[in-house]
């Protein structure tokens, strides 16, 4: 399996959203990743990132944005609930804070 991702995502990511009261950074899969109560909520990998959202949100998230789409790892089945971000910059994905808040705020319960 190719565990690889971009360290200046990673990066960016570590400042974006650790200070964020109850954010602890991990691994998932291989990949860096951010938690919540010891939950997954997003992860680092290949080009980009993978949220969690709720599944009755994924389709209206993909069309208000062509840089999300479904995540379906390696091209297999379909992960309901996730979708992935491919932004060019890694200071772009600043414009995700609100998305990253409500996977928190969903991953927490």
């Amino acid at each position: 399996m190719d565990t690889s991702y971009r360290e200046d995502v990673k990066d960016f990511l570590d400042e974006l959203l650790l200070p964020i009261p109850g954010v602890k950074g991990g691994k998932a899969f291989g990949f860096p990743a951010y938690k919540v109560n010891g939950k997954i909520f997003l992860f680092v990998g290949g080009d980009g990132v993978s949220i969690k959202i709720p599944k009755a949100h994924v389709a209206d998230v993909m069309a208000s944005d062509e840089a999300i789409s479904q995540f379906s790892p390696g091209g297999g089945s379909v992960w309901k609930e996730w979708v992935s971000i491919l932004r060019e910059n890694a200071d772009d994905y600043a414009q995700d804070l609100g998305l990253f808040e409500e996977s928190i705020q969903y991953v927490a319960g």
